[in-house]
């Protein structure tokens, strides 16, 4: 019986009830496997769209004293959670407890393609409960995490979204236009919607960047190009006015084909890096350059400057008292198969910490699980010199090793990501998600996007699929009307929010 694991229990006192106020959950099936790494006849380790597991072709057992160690009673109330691939169709038992000297099933969690049964023994003999909607990953659509919420027109395509909040005045999202007229769009989040608050000129801007210094709020974007009429590049800085009740030109910083802006704090000093992608030559080996916020002049100058490869995107973050600050590198001049880097901030300034090979790179996203730390890497395509484009290739994840003192890799996600421009990381209630930005797969832009959950021993597991259109980048935000996820089309003039649902 493929697939099939039957842990046994001994003893015939297992729904006496008895209250525990201290039992944590347990990894049945790591109490299944041998230890240390040992083979076991017909059972090894797989790797699906991702997820990480173990195909057996007999049923997995171990005795109930490895786990009952402190109380021989079966728990009055438990839940079960499992994820299983299986190409059976008939029932079949996933989880029993057997009463090993009369072989008698105590209880046991049986599976069809129809229904789950929980099969269990009472004073009444063997009873049944059915549950007939079940929610199965067939290769259908059955799990219904998102309703589409509101389709947002827009003006032009959008590279990238920004959604903030501004103290005291409301949610707001900005949208990086390709179009330079009339521009960027800066919307306001009113009864439940967005609405166009303001349009800002913009030259194929790509990303916008949020923050606030003291109890000033700032929008700075990264302009790929310049005006026609100079040719000069720039990217700009804006200022809120609550005045005007809208954002204000405040400063301008040279910049070559700007992907990416990264606000941040260091010792309450502020700091605004910008990733350079290439110069007018088309060389991409430029500096990225980290500017600092000056308080007497009120204005960000040249603080540090690192060699950066047609760098993509920046990613600040925090562990402990060490700062750092991960570059996406995309592009050499010949190929995207090429180092990304993190930097680490000591004796004031950012210093190279390790070096990760990545694939035309375009986004970093951390993220904490608990006390865990995490990188995950877009890859979006593999290029060397004149040969075609590869765009069905892995993004991976890295977790830190604080014994290494390292990022090692955690998880491949395999095949799944095409042309992979942007990771967004969100929790709803206990859970745990990753949802990437599908562009495109050589074919075509009309693509599915992928919800991942976090499912602890298999890492990020595909739960849902969402119909995108060249998308761009994803934004979760939450209001008083609930959770949200935004998605931007750079292949549009289109964006689309959708409403999460929470059970």
């Amino acid at each position: 019986m493929e697939n099939e694991w039957r842990p046994k229990i001994s003893g015939g006192r297992c729904f006496a009830q008895w209250h525990l106020s201290d039992l944590f959950p347990l990894d049945l099936l790591s109490h299944s496997l041998p230890q240390g790494g040992h083979a076991l006849s017909g059972v090894h380790t797989v790797q699906a769209e991702g997820a990480r597991g173990v195909h057996m072709t007999s049923p997995l057992s171990f005795p109930s004293s490895q786990v009952f160690v402190n109380c021989l009673m079966f728990p009055h109330e438990f839940s079960i959670m499992v994820t299983l691939k299986t190409t059976c169709s008939k029932r079949e038992y996933l989880l029993s407890v057997v009463q090993e000297e009369k072989k008698q099933l105590l209880l046991g969690l049986r599976f069809s393609e129809e229904q789950l049964q929980l099969v269990y023994h009472s004073p009444r003999g063997r009873e049944r409960l059915s549950f007939q909607r079940v929610w199965l990953a067939d290769g259908k659509e059955h799990l219904d995490y998102v309703d589409g919420h509101q389709d947002l027109y827009t003006s032009s395509e959008t590279y990238g979204l920004e959604v903030f909040q501004i103290p005291s005045v409301g949610l707001f999202a900005a949208m990086a236009h390709r179009s330079s007229k009339p521009g960027s769009g800066i919307y306001r989040w009113r009864d439940g919607r967005f609405e166009l608050h303001q349009n800002i000129t913009t030259f194929e801007a790509h990303s916008w960047k949020h923050f606030i210094i003291g109890n000033k709020v700032f929008l700075v974007v990264s302009n790929s190009r310049g005006p026609v009429s100079s040719g000069k590049e720039a990217s700009v800085i804006y200022k809120w006015s609550d005045k005007k009740q809208k954002f204000l030109r405040y400063q301008t910083l040279e910049t070559y084909s700007a992907r990416d802006w990264e606000a941040f704090h260091i010792q309450n000093q502020a700091f605004l890096a910008v990733a350079n992608h290439r110069k007018g030559n088309g060389e991409h080996k430029i500096n990225s350059v980290i500017y600092k916020w000056n308080p007497g002049t009120r204005a960000f100058e040249v603080n540090q400057t690192i060699l950066t490869s047609g760098a993509y995107d920046l990613e600040f973050f925090t562990v402990g008292p060490y700062h750092f600050l991960a570059v996406a590198n995309a592009f050499d001049g010949t190929s995207t198969s090429i180092d990304s880097t993190i930097y680490i901030w000591l004796r004031g300034a950012f210093q190279h910490f390790q070096t990760i090979r990545t694939f035309g790179a375009t986004d970093w996203e951390m993220f904490r699980i608990g006390d865990r730390v995490f990188l995950a890497v877009a890859n979006g395509h593999m290029l060397y010199m004149h040969g075609k484009s590869l765009y069905a290739i892995n993004s991976t994840i890295y977790e830190l090793d604080l014994n290494a003192q390292m990022f090692l890799r955690f998880q491949d996600i395999v095949l799944v990501c095409l042309f992979a421009v942007d990771w967004e990381f969100f929790t709803l209630g206990d859970e745990h998600f990753l949802v990437v930005a599908n562009s495109y797969n050589g074919l075509s832009y009309s693509l599915n996007s992928v919800i991942y959950r976090w499912q602890g021993y298999e890492g990020f597991v595909p739960i849902h699929w969402l119909p995108t259109i060249g998308c761009s980048d994803w934004e979760f935000f939450s209001t008083m009307e609930g959770s949200f996820l935004m998605y931007s089309s750079a292949r549009q003039s289109f964006t689309k929010v959708f409403k999460l649902k929470t059970r």
